[in-house]
């Protein structure tokens, strides 16, 4: 493990953790922000890539737990304001700003001044990638056959195929169809070769388009998660997928949509829908089949900043109301959510009320006056110290609401 080599002081800038031991800690109901959502402290594990800062330049990457260590500690320092809910052991690093210091650096939580107005870290950015152009489903499942037509004789068309590119059969309405593993192989030269190429879950089938817009798609994803469900016939492999939406506004967005999608849709007052059990058998392993499975896709963590924001957009026109606050009844979706907003910039925030996740999608810029915002509680409490690689904050919190804070140790 390594550690700075100066002694922990306040007057030290954020580039590094100055301390040459794990100290402070968290108390056991904190939260901290990871690659899984927001996890408990005390169910961390050195598996865990948690959202980590580096207060200096403000970047935020993920970054592994090194280790985790439980002990005990005399009284702890509670920080509560409407938007933080800390708890942490008397020399737990605390990063900060005050009008009179532009530059982040870290005091003990034991230290903080009672007339001061600390401001916590609340601008950061994620390191930039660039948009994607196209999704193409086929990189997803491969459960399916990809369906050639070309409208040249069938000995040219079989003999302009590269060796080893055979068809598992060739059908009259759909043309020579090939297993997922063969087109994957051949798919550059089978798309040069084809009039029309199109995808279906197996024989019998009607083929569907697989190549899309890469905008396109993720707000399909966003309507589908917020406001789709996948209907299963019991006595035949078919699915329809419906997007319910009653407002006039969504309705001419979808409609829109889904004409960019290629889809045949249908339609009445109250939703659009269209079959195929490829995309039923698809969307449940990207999003999830019911509403308390939602999800969002892996994907969605390797998109740009502008096509995330695009995605968490779109989520909130189908689940969300006036005030920007999204609701949904799946634990797996909460913890997305929260996680969209950090990769966004946004500190994350949420509450559960009768079994319905709230969270709220407000950036805001935030601080604490120690005299009104700061406990000091004198009982003994565990506390857990979290070694963090290379960064020196992370996000974390109680009761729903985060805020980037220092961590014990560097590894």
């Amino acid at each position: 493990m390594k550690v700075p080599e100066t002694e922990f002081d306040s007057s030290f800038s954020a580039a590094t953790i100055p301390i040459k031991e794990a100290v402070g800690g968290f108390a056991a109901d904190t939260e901290v922000m990871t690659t899984r959502g927001a996890v408990p402290v005390p169910e961390l594990t050195t598996d865990d890539l948690v959202y980590a800062l580096d207060p200096t330049t403000r970047l935020v990457k993920t970054k592994p737990v090194r280790a985790i260590e439980r002990c005990e500690t005399e009284g702890v320092i509670e920080i509560r304001t409407r938007r933080a809910d800390l708890r942490v052991a008397p020399d737990h690093p605390i990063v900060y700003r005050t009008k009179a210091i532009a530059q982040p650096r870290f005091i003990r939580a034991g230290d903080l001044s009672d007339r001061e107005y600390y401001q916590f870290i609340n601008q950061w950015r994620r390191p930039p990638r660039e948009p994607r152009s196209e999704i193409d489903i086929t990189d997803f499942t491969d459960e399916y056959q990809a369906c050639v037509t070309r409208s040249v004789h069938g000995h040219t068309f079989r003999a302009a195929l590269p060796d080893g590119c055979e068809p598992i059969y060739r059908s009259r309405n759909v043309g020579y169809c090939f297993d997922a593993e063969t087109f994957k192989r051949y798919q550059t030269e089978l798309e040069a070769l084809g009039d029309t190429v199109a995808v279906r879950a197996k024989r019998g089938h009607h083929p569907q388009p697989y190549r899309f817009d890469a905008d396109a798609f993720i707000q399909f994803i966003g309507w589908f998660v917020s406001e789709g469900s996948i209907h299963r016939s019991p006595d035949r492999e078919t699915a329809e997928i419906q997007i319910a939406q009653e407002k006039p506004k969504h309705r001419r967005t979808i409609r829109s949509l889904f004409e960019k999608l290629g889809f045949d849709v249908s339609d009445n007052d109250r939703s659009f829908s269209f079959g195929s059990y490829l995309y039923g058998q698809l969307l449940k392993q990207l999003c999830g089949l019911r509403s308390a499975d939602r999800r969002l896709p892996e994907f969605v963590w390797e998109l740009s900043r502008r096509q995330q924001r695009l995605l968490l957009e779109v989520l909130l026109d189908g689940d969300g109301n006036e005030q920007r606050t999204y609701y949904t009844a799946s634990d797996q979706l909460v913890g997305d959510i929260l996680r969209l907003c950090l990769e966004l910039g946004i500190k994350p925030r949420y509450s559960s009320r009768r079994g319905t996740w709230q969270v709220f999608v407000n950036a805001v810029n935030d601080g604490f006056v120690a005299g009104e915002h700061v406990q000091r509680i004198s009982t003994s409490a565990s506390v857990y110290r979290v070694t963090v690689e290379d960064y020196t904050g992370l996000m974390a919190g109680r009761d729903g609401r985060f805020q980037w804070i220092g961590i014990s140790c560097i590894a």
